[in-house]
């Protein structure tokens, strides 16, 4: 075994090293290339400025070229390095190519040498055949053996050549000549050094036309053409070699991993069979336990051995056996117990996704027109009328929250908030909701309210009053004759904290003493024939009970009374306000006479009885509004209309709000000037609300909507946007 690992190790480090100098061999033809391209521009840099230097035409030697020329050659020894590595690499090279390459860069040489060569004879300024022209002219213009004029236009003509290399000063210059040179005014001293100066000026011409300065011809042409086809070259090289070079690393990785799976496969085989040899017995019970767990714990059928050779083995197969047996002897209770458990929690967990979500929505429809027939004008019946419609939706309202707080209880979600309450005027609100309801059964409901209690405490006040909506809704449920009543005591104070206790008794039914603590479980009653007469869901003393709970309160006390009846009682201590006054509010909000108006609201809701229902409450407060079915149409009428506020629903088809938000934030036109979003939906959990926020949104209306709600909402962020 260790023999196989040291050859796998070995071979291993051969393809490694193998795969490292492929790398290497890659990044020098890559090198080689930049090189070259880099070279390029010390020729160019000559072309420039170093054919002017004094150096190169007195000591023949010009940084520039010079670097070039050795540059060059460097290059072609290492392209022969790298031919010559390919084929030790087994790269197999494109063998025409490289020739091309080499022939081309011997060639590029021989161009440059010779480009050196003319460049020497043809001079510069005082230098080479330009500098012995130059001598003829001055010689002329000095002896004044020509008019000054006649000199003038001579040089003129030269450096017009020699600036822009056309044929047309050329026969300029000729004509000038022919003209001079016939001329008898000038003399035959003049006229031999004119001719001089003409065969200079026609040899300066022949080698500029070689070199090729001006038009990119000559020498300088061929020297550009080697370099642009020498670059092609070198990418073509490189990219070939690029290939041959992955396809190797993959044939050595592949191989590397051939090599790995073949010393897997023998490291298993070998360890599977020293298993096999040194553990035959635990194999036998590792396959019977196997087989039984297959079998779902039925199979009691065993081929194990009575007894093993190894002492510990023995006790596992004797502490099998009899784990076996106790575990069949379970099986048949166990599987009941499941079946019971897995009944119950299927049960539950379909009423709570039918509750709460197939009714939510239209509750919506059902609460906005009833908030909005509530505003129009009604007389005393129809007002009656439209707040016991209300109740009832309200009611049912309740029954979903119940079940979306119970979810939430068990997730461990609900979270309180501390307000200013005047405690017996919120108690008396909440005590002429039953009022209808009493009337109907004839029965009598009282509130004692003690006055030692302070009036202004912080609480969650809608906590507080869902858990005594529960306890005098079953009061009521549950009594036909007789009353129900509601006693609010002052227990003891200290500290600012003041201890209250509530109570609600009624002269109903009853419970069963013995099944009292069966009463908070949720979805359980004490009779199941109250639920088929009475109706409920079994859920309002669990979560009212969970809530007293978490106010920080007593459990809820339930007590069957001698005379007839139960009570239900708890204690919460409440921090006494001392900061602010609590006020009634009995002014209605407005917005129109707010200076922060709202001239048109958009509403993003894919519903049309949502639209609907939503359109209607903006009008009774005289918003305009635009509806978009989609976040895609959101955004094109934002980008299209100018809109002082936008409800988003969150869960759309093609785009939903989170999305649309995203999108509208970014345009230029929010940017210059952002205005309030606020999400609505029919979803009531807080991660919602987080959600929502967390992705742009500036507030959270929920659905059933509330006229007053919207309007206090709308109002206080109008308040922000302005005031920012």
């Amino acid at each position: 075994m260790i023999l196989l690992i040291i050859i796998w190790f070995l071979t291993y480090l051969t393809i490694d090293r193998k795969i490292d100098h492929l790398n290497n061999f890659s990044y020098k033809s890559y090198q080689v290339s930049q090189d070259f391209s880099t070279n390029i521009k010390r020729f160019q840099t000559f072309l420039l400025y170093g054919y002017k230097e004094k150096d190169f035409y007195i000591h023949h030697n010009q940084k520039d070229l010079s670097q070039y020329i050795s540059n060059l050659n460097r290059q072609r020894a290492a392209i022969n390095s790298i031919y010559k590595e390919s084929r030790e690499l087994q790269i197999e090279i494109n063998e025409k190519q490289m020739l091309r390459l080499f022939n081309k860069i011997d060639l590029l040489i021989a161009n440059v040498n010779q480009y050196k060569k003319i460049a020497l004879i043809r001079g510069f300024k005082d230098y080479g055949i330009e500098g012995k022209m130059r001598n003829k002219a001055h010689f002329l213009e000095e002896k004044k053996y020509l008019k000054a004029f006649t000199i003038l236009q001579f040089r003129r003509h030269e450096k017009d050549y020699m600036l822009r290399s056309e044929k047309t000063y050329l026969q300029k210059f000729q004509n000038l000549y022919n003209n001079t040179i016939q001329s008898n005014e000038i003399s035959p001293v003049s006229k031999q050094i004119l001719k001089d100066y003409k065969r200079y000026f026609d040899t300066l011409v022949m080698l500029t036309n070689q070199l090729g300065h001006a038009q990119n011809l000559g020498l300088n042409g061929k020297i550009n053409q080697s370099n642009e086809e020498i670059e092609n070259l070198f990418n073509l090289i490189i990219s070939y070699n690029e290939i041959r070079i992955n396809q190797l690393k993959a044939n050595l990785f592949y191989f590397q991993i051939g090599q790995t799976l073949l010393m897997i496969a023998i490291a298993l085989f070998l360890c599977v069979y020293i298993s096999k040899y040194f553990t035959k017995d635990i194999k036998l019970l590792s396959l019977d336990i196997s087989n039984f767990i297959f079998s779902n714990f039925k199979n009691t059928n065993s081929n194990l051995l009575q007894q093993s050779s190894i002492k510990e083995v023995n006790f596992l197969l004797n502490s099998y056996k009899i784990l076996k047996e106790k575990l069949n002897e379970n099986l048949v209770a166990l599987e009941k117990n499941n079946e019971t458990a897995n009944n119950t929690a299927k049960f539950k967990t379909q009423f709570l996704a039918n509750m709460s979500h197939e009714i939510r929505s239209p509750l919506n429809g059902v609460i906005g027109m009833l908030n909005i027939l509530k505003t129009s004008p009604l007389n005393s019946d129809q007002s009656e009328y439209i707040e016991i419609a209300e109740h009832s939706a309200n009611h049912l309202l309740g029954i979903v929250n119940m079940i979306l707080d119970h979810s939430k209880m068990e997730a461990g979600k609900i979270k309180l908030e501390q307000h200013p309450t005047h405690l017996k005027n919120e108690l008396s609100k909440l005590i002429r909701l039953f009022e209808y309801r009493i009337k109907d059964k004839n029965i009598a409901l009282h509130f004692n309210f003690d006055e030692r209690i302070e009036s202004n405490i912080l609480c969650d006040n809608l906590r507080l009053q869902q858990v005594l909506i529960n306890l005098l809704d079953n009061a009521i449920k549950f009594t036909t004759v007789g009353n129900v009543k509601l006693e609010v005591s002052h227990i003891e104070e200290h500290d600012n904290i003041q201890k209250i206790n509530f109570r609600v008794m009624d002269s109903g039914i009853g419970i069963d003493v013995n099944k009292t603590e069966q009463l908070l479980l949720a979805f359980e009653q004490a009779d199941l024939t109250t639920t088929r007469k009475y109706g409920g869901t079994g859920l309002g003393l669990t979560i009212s009970n969970q809530l007293i709970s978490l106010m920080g309160g007593s459990k809820l006390n339930i007590i069957a009374l001698k005379e007839g009846g139960s009570s239900f009682s708890f204690d919460i201590p409440f921090k006494i306000n001392k900061t602010s006054l609590v006020v009634e509010n009995t002014a209605n909000t407005s917005i129109s006479s707010n200076k922060n108006s709202v001239n048109k609201a958009l509403i993003v809701e894919d519903n049309l009885i949502n639209q609907k229902v939503l359109r209607k409450l903006l009008d009774k407060i005289n918003i305009p509004a635009d509806i978009a079915n989609n976040g895609i149409e959101a955004v094109a009428l934002f980008e299209k209309n100018d809109y002082d506020i936008i409800f988003m629903d969150l869960h759309m088809p093609e785009m939903d709000g989170f999305e649309a938000t995203k999108k509208i934030h970014s345009l230029a036109k929010y940017k210059a000037k952002n205005i309030p979003i606020i999400a609505v939906t029919a979803s009531a959990f807080d991660e919602d609300k987080i959600k929502a926020i967390a992705n742009g949104m500036d507030d959270f209306v929920s659905k059933p909507i509330v006229l007053k709600n919207l309007e206090e909402t709308i109002v206080k962020q109008m308040k922000l946007h302005y005031s920012v």
